[in-house]
């Protein structure tokens, strides 16, 4: 009887705490992101050091200097499933694509 009170109260205890549930990444795989009439390509996958969100465009690779173009591209997507992209994340160009690391939060 004792231990099934402790149980009771353990569970009454956790439901106080709001648990931050990490965003779930692209199930599918990437996801088509329209903004501004450009189509741009998201794919939120995990890491080592957590989970990064690439962006592409559809058709012509992005270019060192359009990070800022990227960034809303990312911003549209996180948006979309109701987050942020990761404030403290700079973004990283590697090969035509920008890599935010943290991907949206």
């Amino acid at each position: 009887m004792m231990r099934a009170v402790a149980l009771i109260s353990v569970a009454g205890l956790s439901a106080c705490v709001g648990a931050q549930r990490p965003m779930a990444l692209a199930e599918s795989g990437p996801v088509a992101v329209d903004l501004a009439g450009r189509s741009y390509i998201a794919d939120l996958q995990p890491s080592e050091a957590g989970p990064v969100l690439a962006i592409t465009r559809d058709g012509a690779a992005f270019g060192n200097d359009e990070g800022l173009e990227a960034k809303r591209a990312a911003e549209a997507f996180c948006g979309s499933r109701g987050a942020a992209v990761n404030r403290a994340a700079y973004g990283h160009y590697a090969g035509g694509a920008w890599l935010f690391k943290g991907g949206c939060a």
